[in-house]
C-alpha cells in the first residue's frame, strides 16, 4: 500500500484554522497575515479557513508572481476584470477602477469582500499600497499568505506592526504530529524509527515529510511488515521531487551564494563568525534569505551556527556537489587553520571521511579507531568503509571483528556467526580479544546459546588472554566474570550472580567500562528480586555516565534498554517517560531510526498501565524493529505480551501469530522476562476460558518466579491468575507484598483484598484504588465484578455508578474481555450497533414514532433503547445526545 496523497495534510493545524477564521471576522482589524516556510502548509490552512468561512465572506483571490514583481499593479490585473484604468500614474484612478471591479466580482454585495493574497512575498509595491488603502478604509478584508519575516512587502508589514493585521506564523510539526501525518498518509502503524527519520529529515515541514515518505515507499527503503511500516534501510537519495526543488533554489543563487550553501552542506553546520571569515560575508547574509540556510541559534550570536534547513536539503546539496568541486572545497578548507578545525569538528570519523574523499593516506590504527567509533555510534556501513581501507596484516583481525560487529548490527546474525569463528584465537592484544569475546557472546545469545554458550566463551576468553601481553584496561578475568554472571542469571541463580557482581563493582576502577556494565547488571538483578530503590539508583547512574562520552558510549544501547526494562518491571511510568525524552535527545540517529528497544519498552508500559489498544500498536511496531536486530533480547517478552494483549482485545489472528513466533524463537531473554512471557502466551491460548493445561503452565511460571525470588515477575503472573479468577493464597500475596515493599506492591495489595470477596462494595472501592494508581486493567476487572455483584442484589443505582466508571475506561482499554468483563457486562457500558443507530436518529431530531417506523419496531422498543442509551452516556435526554455521543467517541 502506497501513500494516500493529500490525506491528513492538516495534521496539527486545527487551532490555527479556528483562530484565523475568528480573526478575519473581527471588525477591529483588517485581516490576517499567514506566514511560514515553503511547504509548511499555508495554502492548505487558508483553504480550510475559506471552507469554514463559506457563506460569511465573499472571497476574491489574488496571485502574486515573481515575473510581475516590477510591474505596477501586475498582480491585480486579473481582478480589474476588463476595467483596467487608463492612467496608471493616477493612484485615485486605479483605486476607483479596483473598487468598481471588486463590486462586479463580488457574488453577494451583502457579504464583506475578502481578498485572498497568495505569494505576497512577490507582490509589487503599487498593488501592496492599494490593498493597504482598501484595508485601512474597511472596504475589504485581507487574508495574506507569505514567507517568513524579511520576505513581505513593507506596506503590508506596516499594517501588521500597527495591529491592523493579525499575524499567524505556522510552525513546523512536532515529532508526534509528524508521526500522525505519516500514519494518515500510509493508513497503518508506522514504526517510531521511521517516523523519527521523517521528522528529523523534514524538520516537521508537512510537504517535505509527505514527499520524503512517498519516495521511501516507492524506492523500497520503507516497507510494510505485518501491518507496520518501517525503514528497511537508509535511503540512497531523498527522491527526484526534492532534488528538483533544491536544484531550482540553487539555480537562482549567485556563484558566491552557491559556494556558501555547498560549504555549509559539506560541513553540516558552521559557526557564523567562521562563515563570515572564510566566505564572502555578504554572500552568507544573502544565502540566508533564499530558503535553504538558517540560523540554529540567536541571530548575531558568535555561538550561533549556520546550517541547512531542512536537513533533507543538506543531503541533496551534498549529493549535487560535483566530485571535482567537492575536492576543491575540501582542499581549500585544509589550507587554513580555521578550515582544518571545522573539518576536525566532526570527530575522528568525520575527519577521516574527508581525508578518504581527498585521497590522503591514512594510517591503519586511525582507520581501526574510526571503525570502532562508527560501530559504537550505530553507523555500521561507515565502519565497513573504514575497515575496507585497512591494508596491514597487523590490524586485519581487529578489522574483521569490526566488520562482524557491523554485520550483526545490520541484523544478519547467521553471517556474523560464521565470520566470528576463530577471531578470538587470532587476537594479538587484549583489546582485540575483548571486542571479539563480547561480540561472540552476543551472537551466541541471539542464536539461543544460553548459559552454556556464555560460559564457553568466558572460559576461552581467560585461556587466550593469559597468552597475550597484560593490559590493565582490558583484563580477561573481569570480562569473563561478567559473562558468567549473566549465565548464572539466565539459569535462575540470582543470588550467586548478585554477590559476584557486587565484588566486580567494588574492584573495578571508577567509571571503567567493566565497572559500569557490572553496575547495570547488578541493578537489573536487584530490581528483579525486589530491591527497587538501589536498582534504580545503579542503572540511572550508568545512564548518566553514557553522556560523558569515551568508551562508555559503547554500551549506550544496553544501558538504556536495561534501565528501561527495570522501569517497566517496577511500573515506573514517570521514569520511563523521562528516559524516552533523554533517548530522544542523546541517542545516535541511526539507533533512533533502526532500534526497536524504546518503542517496545513504551508498548510494554502502555500494556502494564492498562492502555491496551495503544500498547498493541506500539508493541507491533517495536516487534518488527526487533526482528531485524535485538541485541538486548527484548523480543521474547514483546511477543509474549503482544500475544496476550491482542487476545484481550479480540484480535485472535494477531495473537496466534505472535504466539507462534514466540514458540519458534531461538532465544528466550532474561529469566524474569521468559517466565512472564510464558505465562502470557499460555493464558492467551484459550482466553478467557483458559484450559487446565494452559492454567497449569501459568501456575508453574508463578512458582518458578517465587523460587528464584523474582518478585516483580511473580506479581505480574499473579495478576494474570487474578484475571482468570484462579485462587491465590492470601499468605502468598502477603509474603509477596512484604518482599516487594509498600510502594511497588499496591496492585498485589488490591488483589489480596478482593481475591476472595463477593462484596460488590469492596470490589468497587478496590477498582477505584487501582484506577487511582494507574492500573487500568486491574481497575476494570474489579469494577466489572462489582457491576455483576450489584446487579445480583438488585442495586441498580450502585451498578450504574460502577458502569459509568467502566465507561470512562473504555477508550484506553478498547475491546478488552476477561471472565468478568464479558460481552454481557460490557454491552451495558458501550452502545450496541442498534443503540448507536437509534441514538443518531434521535440526535438528528427524529421522533420516536418515526424511528420506530423506519426500523419496523414498536415505539416502546425505541423508548426502551433511548432510556438505556441515556444511562450509558450519562445524560438526561435528547437535547444532550449529540454531546454525549461525541464525548463517548461515537461517530455518525
Amino acid at each position: 500500500m502506497g501513500p494516500q496523497r493529500g490525506f491528513g495534510s492538516l495534521v496539527g493545524r486545527s487551532a490555527e484554522i479556528r483562530a484565523i477564521a475568528v480573526s478575519i471576522l473581527d471588525p477591529m482589524i483588517g485581516g490576517v497575515l499567514v506566514c511560514g516556510a515553503p511547504g509548511i502548509g499555508k495554502t492548505a490552512v487558508v483553504d480550510a479557513v475559506l471552507d469554514q468561512l463559506d457563506g460569511t465572506v465573499d472571497p476574491v483571490t489574488v496571485f502574486a508572481d515573481a515575473s510581475l514583481e516590477d510591474v505596477p499593479y501586475g498582480a491585480l490585473a486579473p481582478v480589474f476584470n476588463g476595467r483596467f484604468p487608463n492612467d496608471l500614474s493616477s493612484p485615485l484612478s486605479v483605486l476607483r477602477s479596483i473598487r468598481s471591479s471588486l463590486r462586479l466580482t463580488s457574488n453577494d454585495a451583502a457579504l464583506p469582500v475578502l481578498v485572498v493574497l497568495r505569494n505576497a512575498h512577490h507582490l509589487d509595491e503599487d498593488s501592496s499600497h492599494l490593498l493597504g488603502q482598501l484595508a485601512l478604509a474597511g472596504e475589504v478584508r485581507l487574508l495574506i499568505l507569505s514567507r517568513g519575516s524579511g520576505n513581505r512587502p513593507e506596506e503590508l508589514d506596516a499594517l501588521r506592526r500597527d495591529g491592523l493585521l493579525a499575524l499567524f506564523e505556522l510552525e513546523a510539526l512536532s515529532p508526534d504530529q509528524t508521526t500522525q501525518l505519516c500514519r494518515q498518509e500510509l493508513g497503518d502503524i508506522v514504526s517510531s524509527g521511521s517516523a523519527a527519520f521523517i521528522s528529523d529529515w523534514s524538520q516537521g515541514n508537512p510537504h517535505l515529510a509527505k514527499e520524503l515518505l512517498a519516495h521511501l515507499v516507492r524506492s523500497g527503503a520503507m516497507v510494510k511488515r505485518d501491518g507496520v511500516w518501517l525503514m528497511a534501510r537508509a535511503p540512497e537519495s531523498p527522491g527526484k521531487v526534492l532534488i528538483d526543488q533544491v536544484q531550482t533554489i540553487l539555480h537562482g543563487c549567485t556563484r558566491a551564494q552557491r559556494r556558501v550553501v555547498e560549504v555549509v552542506a559539506l560541513l553540516g553546520s558552521i559557526p557564523i563568525a567562521a562563515a563570515r571569515h572564510l566566505l564572502d560575508a555578504s554572500a552568507v547574509e544573502e544565502a540566508l534569505t533564499i530558503g535553504i540556510l538558517s540560523y540554529s541559534g540567536p541571530q548575531g550570536s558568535d555561538r550561533s551556527l549556520v546550517t541547512i534547513d531542512p536537513k533533507v536539503y543538506g543531503k541533496v546539496v551534498r549529493d549535487l556537489v560535483p566530485p571535482g568541486r567537492r575536492a576543491e572545497i575540501l582542499h581549500w578548507l585544509q589550507d587554513s587553520a580555521l578550515g582544518r578545525g571545522l573539518l576536525k569538528g566532526g570527530g575522528v570519523s568525520g575527519s577521516l571521511t574527508w581525508e578518504m574523499d581527498l585521497g590522503y593516506p591514512i594510517e591503519d590504527p586511525l582507520l581501526l579507531e574510526a571503525a570502532h567509533l562508527a560501530n559504537n555510534g550505530y553507523a555500521p556501513r561507515l565502519a565497513q568503509r573504514f575497515c575496507a581501507a585497512i591494508t596491514s596484516p597487523e590490524f586485519a583481525t581487529a578489522a574483521r571483528i569490526e566488520i562482524v560487529r557491523s554485520i550483526f548490527s545490520l541484523g544478519d546474525t547467521e553471517a556474523a556467526a560464521a565470520q566470528i569463528r576463530g577471531l578470538m584465537e587470532d587476537a594479538a592484544d587484549q583489546l582485540t580479544l575483548s571486542t571479539a569475546a563480547v561480540t561472540e557472546a552476543r551472537i551466541s545469545l541471539q542464536r539461543g546459546g544460553g548459559p552454556h554458550g556464555l560460559n564457553e566463551v568466558a572460559d576461552r576468553w581467560v585461556i587466550i588472554g593469559r597468552t597475550l601481553p597484560i593490559d590493565l584496561t582490558h583484563q580477561p578475568e573481569q570480562g569473563a566474570a561478567i559473562l558468567k554472571c549473566i549465565a548464572l542469571s539466565l539459569g535462575g541463580d540470582y543470588g550467586a550472580a548478585t554477590e559476584w557482581l557486587k565484588q566486580i563493582t567494588d574492584d573495578a576502577p571508577p567509571k571503567s567500562a567493566t565497572g559500569m556494565v557490572a553496575q547495570v547488571l547488578l541493578g537489573e538483578m536487584l530490581g528483579a528480586t525486589g530491591d527497587t530503590t538501589e536498582a534504580r539508583n545503579l542503572t540511572l547512574r550508568a545512564v548518566a555516565e553514557t553522556s560523558s562520552g569515551g568508551t562508555l558510549v559503547n554500551h549506550y544501547r544496553s544501558i538504556t534498554a536495561r534501565h528501561g526494562s527495570l522501569l517497566v518491571q517496577t511500573g515506573d511510568e514517570a521514569g520511563l517517560t523521562e528516559l524516552l525524552q533523554w533517548h530522544e535527545e542523546h541517542a545516535p540517529p541511526e539507533l533512533r531510526y533502526f532500534g526497536g528497544d524504546m518503542i517496545t519498552l513504551q508498548g510494554l508500559m502502555e500494556f502494564r498501565s492498562g492502555r491496551i489498544t495503544n500498547g498493541c500498536e506500539l508493541l507491533a511496531a517495536g516487534i518488527e524493529e526487533l526482528r531485524r536486530c535485538d541485541p538486548e533480547l527484548l523480543l521474547p517478552l514483546a511477543l509474549g505480551t503482544a500475544a496476550f494483549a491482542n487476545r484481550l482485545v479480540g484480535e485472535l489472528g494477531k495473537s496466534r501469530t505472535y504466539t507462534q513466533d514466540y514458540r519458534t524463537l531461538a532465544y528466550s531473554g532474561s529469566l524474569p522476562q521468559r517466565l512472564v512471557a510464558d505465562a502470557y502466551v499460555s493464558a492467551a491460548q484459550s482466553w478467557p476460558a483458559v484450559s487446565p493445561e494452559d492454567l497449569l503452565v501459568v501456575l508453574e511460571r508463578a512458582d518458578e518466579a517465587r523460587a528464584a525470588g523474582l518478585v516483580h515477575a511473580e506479581a505480574e503472573i499473579v495478576e494474570v491468575l487474578f484475571l482468570l479468577k484462579c485462587p491465590v493464597q492470601q499468605e502468598r500475596m502477603q509474603d509477596l507484598t512484604e518482599r516487594m515493599g509498600a510502594a511497588d506492591s499496591e496492585a498485589v495489595q488490591i488483589m489480596m483484598e478482593v481475591t476472595d470477596s463477593l462484596d460488590p462494595g469492596v470490589l468497587a472501592a478496590a477498582g477505584a484504588r487501582a484506577l487511582q494508581r494507574g492500573r487500568r486493567l486491574l481497575a476494570a476487572e474489579c469494577l466489572a465484578r462489582a457491576a455483576i455483584g450489584f446487579a445480583s442484589v438488585g442495586n441498580g443505582r450502585a451498578q450504574r455508578g460502577v458502569l459509568q466508571q467502566l465507561r470512562e475506561l473504555g477508550t484506553s482499554l478498547g475491546r478488552v474481555r476477561t471472565s468478568a468483563m464479558s460481552d454481557e457486562v460490557m454491552d451495558q457500558v458501550g452502545l450496541t450497533q442498534r443503540e448507536q443507530e437509534i441514538a443518531w436518529l434521535a440526535a438528528d431530531g427524529a421522533a420516536s414514532s418515526e424511528i420506530a417506523r423506519g426500523l419496523t419496531v414498536s415505539r416502546r422498543t425505541v423508548e426502551g433503547h433511548l432510556y438505556r442509551i441515556y444511562l450509558k452516556l450519562g445524560i438526561c435526554g435528547r437535547d444532550e445526545l449529540s454531546r454525549g455521543l461525541a464525548a463517548a467517541g461515537f461517530a455518525p
